[in-house]
């Protein structure tokens, strides 16, 4: 270890799904202007590959145990990367950043065993969240990308057993205790501040802004929490959206479940179907015109949902986190519309778009161009 150790971690632990890979690539991008004001941002090259965030460096750390999804081999293989991350903040005297989204699912031990490790005292915990209404569309349509088939309506089903029944605090405790619960302990916004808090000198929890929104209101209040004066730019560099994280409607996430449907469960989590599914994504579904439209709680789940929310808002109110942006931008919002089946022929657009880009005709312009 160094002589010197950072005298301010920033520790960014998500959530996912909540413009985390935007703002990650944003600091990535001015990283080498921070390092001269005196703010560390690592990152590092795998190859050719720039690895702009922390997530995969904690694997190292904290392996399988604290990330069920990471086989084995790939967490062992990011243990020099752990090291590398821990000694550059050892070794930096001014304030250093580090964001991982998955962190906002390690239980507390293993929490802890983070922030010790990186050996901080003054260490502020900043987490960027969306509300459920907004989460669960998102983290389904992050399912089937991933290789799965399952509908909305049984994925919400799942999460619903999986979250259970109990005051805010014995489900917060039940999900702590159980390896497997890991998107309520990220998702449930009160439960993981007080995850958190006993590790940190400050929490403070970023809503991510509506649509509608300014462009840049998500840095502009990411900026407020990071707290570092006019080191951050007040206007953000430009960031390419498909580089960043493209979000999918609901006609193109049917077909890419129709796709892993068709294929051999082991084969559609493999790597070459995750190249196909991102390959779809990227230059047959995120250039099209008229893409369909967006994925929405269904109207027979928006009270259960609601009331998961308010029940976690609830236990945020009881803690002493700082809030930077409005609290509305946690409560489930009513549905933008009345029900809908997504059309035959959005679906068909997707597929026929899909179909092309496989045939090696694709045409990036808006249908019927």
């Amino acid at each position: 270890m160094g002589a010197h150790v950072a005298n301010r971690l920033l520790l960014h632990i998500g959530t996912q799904k909540s413009g985390t890979t935007y703002l990650q690539r944003v600091l990535a991008h001015l990283s080498g202007q921070l390092k001269g004001d005196g703010v560390l941002y690592p990152t590092r090259l795998q190859g050719r590959r720039e690895i702009y965030n922390h997530e995969a460096a904690a694997y190292g750390l904290l392996g399988t145990a604290a990330f069920p999804w990471v086989p084995a081999a790939k967490a062992q293989g990011q243990t020099s990367a752990w090291d590398r991350l821990r000694r550059k903040v050892a070794e930096w005297e001014g304030t250093a950043i580090v964001s991982g989204e998955a962190l906002s699912v390690i239980d507390a031990a293993a929490a802890r065993r983070l922030v010790d490790a990186l050996g901080v005292p003054n260490t502020q915990v900043i987490i960027t969240a969306r509300d459920l209404g907004r989460v669960l569309p998102s983290s389904w349509q992050q399912h089937i990308r991933n290789g799965r088939s399952t509908s909305f309506t049984s994925y919400l089903n799942q999460q619903a057993d999986r979250r259970g029944h109990g005051s805010p605090r014995q489900l917060t405790q039940r999900w702590d205790s159980d390896p497997e619960q890991t998107f309520w302990r990220a998702y449930a916004i009160g439960g993981l501040v007080e995850r958190w808090a006993p590790l940190a000198r400050t929490v403070s929890v970023v809503t991510v802004p509506r649509r509608g929104a300014g462009p840049d209101e998500l840095w502009h209040r990411f900026r407020r929490a990071l707290d570092l004066g006019p080191v951050l730019p007040e206007t953000p560099p430009a960031i390419d959206d498909i580089a960043a994280n493209v979000g999918l409607t609901e006609p193109e996430v049917l077909v890419l479940a129709a796709l892993n449907r068709e294929v051999d469960s082991a084969k559609a989590d493999g790597r070459d179907m995750r190249a196909l599914r991102s390959r779809l994504v990227r230059e047959a579904f995120a250039p099209r015109a008229d893409r369909g439209a967006p994925i929405h709680i269904p109207d027979s789940w928006l009270t259960r949902v609601r009331g998961w929310a308010d029940d976690d808002l609830a236990m945020l109110r009881s803690t002493s986190a700082v809030l930077v942006g409005p609290e509305s931008d946690l409560e489930v919002a009513d549905s933008p519309g009345p029900p809908h089946t997504p059309l035959t022929d959005d679906v068909a657009r997707a597929a026929g778009a899909a179909l092309a880009v496989l045939a090696g005709l694709g045409d990036s312009r808006s249908p019927g161009a």
